[in-house]
């Protein structure tokens, strides 16, 4: 055979593929019209998604300028106000600000990556990043991770310049972009502290501990902080017991690491996710010495901040590190370039060409998936059933809610004989009814545990439209109540107090309406009450806030098998006491339930002692061999009471699987 090589010697690299879209001129116009073929596709959605609760709750914020609020700085409720001032509480307008934000990122990722790498490969980092979906989706819905994005890209780009250019211009320019992030978002820390971590490990970045011009970056990004922490010392730092006491479920399990990669690997593309983690490996190894390793210190810096969470913290949403994208993208295209041109055959140059040119197809498959997922959450209702358990989310449409209010407060002003007022459970459906609205409007809340939880309350209260605002302002009047349905009621204590509460608080409740959001996870109970001057002692022995007919498993709109073996279960009671209670599917019965039930684990609760079965109210059943059929069903109870007499109630929609 013969030898082609000498001994201890390969194929040399193939020479570099000519430049792909020609020169730089011809590269440009690709990326514009990529862009603008994006940017069409983020208008799409951004006219047909559903509102979801926290573009509300910016708008609803602004309505009420303040120097912050309890999770979140001032910047992105009072950038909403220069909005809604203008055109009103619509959503359109606000979600094209952030599209418009949105837009200018590669552009900003541009001038970041051009302070340390070819021009050429900065402009295939601005296409990249209009590629690579955690970076081009922003946009869609008025939200700050654009607008972080943009700030972080911007401050990164800027201080390149600073380092190497050691002027106050491009200084100052890096605190004035440091300040905007740290008032748009608390989580503009963590790239922060990357770039202080970046001082310290690195040669280059420790010659900066003894530049005047460097921290003065510092006193300057202080300057957007200092807003939220007079807000927090002022309100008993409601965003630290959000952010840091209450939110954070530590409960380690490994499975949350796998859970978070996985997500961030679907989300960046396997192939582009590889080629960040190689440009971030790439940078740290050859170039750490060089200012562009400051980009790669940044995003593995962010990166990691979450990912050494993830073990212990159920709670880590999935956007969070998405900044961490920002920095690595400026070098990822000379890590792919490298990787393609490193091929020694011209078989392995198209395979590894290759693989780089699915990257973006991968990417247009999140994209598509994506506007199938919205387009499913704004057309659930016309859907086929089968495509309902796409919707994981809880992003329902809530202005069907609002003729029912209408008709609500026609009711309560019969009733009552005055204009009713509308009192929601807490700030999250509040906001939900709020926005968008022709019209601005007084919505009081009623301090269910989340606002506890969540510290929204706090706001809610320097608005005049808390609980204690209701009570003193409006005793006496009629009212609307809007009290969505938790899953499990009677299983939380913190709940059933609220509902003791407003039974004591409220008299002549009547129920007007239930409401259910498609698909059916969601489901609104509609009141109409009087406001009582002074709350009773005790709650009457009967509360229509304390449903009598109660299914705690299966949970709204959920898919279950035909043939499910597992144990459902719920509680029934009335004063006269029921001898009996059945399952009904699509209104007719399909099996009894073992009634009578009081386990060890779990007793019904006493406000239900006026039953005199209690505390044997509860029941469980089984819908293995009731012969359901694919498709939406009603899952409902019947109770036949001591005299005879039946109720029905509790309806719920549940899919049965194929």
């Amino acid at each position: 055979m013969t030898q082609l090589y000498e001994l201890g010697q390969g194929p040399e690299p193939l020479s570099p593929q000519k430049p792909l879209f020609g020169d730089d001129r011809a590269l440009i116009r690709a990326g514009l019209i990529i862009g603008g073929v994006i940017a069409l596709w983020k208008l799409y959605i951004a006219l047909t998604a559903n509102v979801i609760w926290e573009e509300g709750h910016f708008a609803v914020s602004g309505l009420y300028p303040a120097l912050g609020y309890p999770d979140i700085p001032a910047g992105f409720p009072l950038l909403s106000r220069l909005v809604t001032l203008i055109f009103g509480m619509n959503v359109v307008p606000l979600r094209l600000l952030s599209l418009l934000i949105a837009s200018a990122i590669p552009f900003a990722i541009y001038f970041m990556a051009s302070a340390v790498v070819p021009k050429r490969e900065a402009i295939w980092a601005a296409i990249l990043s209009l590629l690579i979906p955690p970076l081009s989706i922003s946009g869609t819905i008025f939200y700050p991770e654009g607008l972080l994005q943009l700030l972080l890209a911007l401050m990164l780009g800027c201080l390149l310049r600073a380092i190497t250019e050691d002027t106050w211009k491009w200084w100052g320019l890096t605190g004035l972009c440091a300040a905007l992030g740290l008032f748009v978002h608390f989580r503009f820390l963590i790239p922060g502290a990357g770039i202080i971590v970046y001082v310290l490990v690195t040669a280059q970045g420790r010659k900066l501990l003894t530049n005047v011009k460097f921290w003065s970056v510092g006193g300057i990004a202080a300057l957007g902080l200092v807003p939220s922490l007079l807000y927090n010392a002022f309100n008993d730092w409601p965003a630290i017991a959000f952010h840091v006491t209450n939110r954070p479920v530590w409960r380690p399990d490994v499975q949350f690491l796998v859970a978070f990669l996985s997500q961030q690997i679907a989300m960046v593309t396997p192939i582009f996710f590889i080629g960040l983690t190689a440009a971030a490996v790439r940078v740290l190894k050859s170039e750490r010495d060089q200012p562009v390793a400051l980009l790669g210190v940044v995003g593995v810096f962010i990166f990691g901040f979450y990912l050494l969470q993830s073990p212990a913290n159920a709670k880590l949403m999935p956007h969070w590190p998405f900044m961490a994208y920002v920095p690595l993208v400026a070098v990822l295209p000379g890590t792919l370039i490298r990787f393609a041109d490193g091929a020694r055959t011209v078989s392995g140059q198209c395979l590894r060409s290759g693989l780089i040119g699915l990257a973006p197809v991968l990417a247009l498959a999140v994209g598509i998936g994506i506007t199938v997922y919205e387009y499913a959450w704004t057309h659930t209702e016309k859907l086929p059933w089968q495509w309902r358990s796409i919707n994981f989310m809880r992003n329902e449409n809530w202005t069907a809610l609002k003729p029912v209010l209408a008709g609500a407060e026609a009711s309560a002003r019969q009733r009552f004989g005055a204009e009713p007022v509308l009192a929601v459970s807490g700030h999250v459906p509040a906001v939900r009814l709020e926005f968008p609205a022709k019209a601005v409007r007084m919505v009081f809340t009623l301090d269910e545990p989340y606002d506890t939880f969540s510290r929204f309350g706090t706001a809610r209260k320097e608005w005049g439209l808390g609980y204690a605002d209701l009570v003193k302002t409006k005793a006496g009047k009629g009212a609307v109540l809007v009290l969505p349905e938790p899953s499990y009621l009677y299983h939380q204590p913190e709940e059933l107090a609220f509902r003791d509460r407003l039974c004591r608080q409220f008299e002549d409740i009547q129920p007007y309406r239930i409401v259910d959001l498609p698909p059916g996870r969601t489901t609104i109970n509609v009141y109409t009450a009087r406001i009582r001057a002074t709350p009773l002692g005790t709650a009457p022995a009967r509360c229509a806030f304390l449903p009598e007919l109660y299914i705690a498993q299966p949970p709204r709109g959920t898919f279950i098998e035909a043939g499910d073996s597992g144990n459902f279960f719920g509680i029934a009671t009335d004063p006269l006491g029921l001898t009996r209670v059945d399952i009904l599917i699509d209104g007719k019965v399909v099996a009894p339930a073992n009634y009578g039930l009081d386990p060890k684990d779990f007793q019904a609760p006493k406000p239900l002692s006026y039953d005199p079965n209690w505390p044997k109210v509860q029941f469980d059943f089984k819908l293995d061999k009731a012969g359901l059929k694919p498709g939406a069903h009603v899952l409902s109870l019947r109770a036949t009471r001591t005299d005879g007499t039946v109720v029905e109630g509790a309806p719920r929609a549940i899919y049965v699987k194929e």
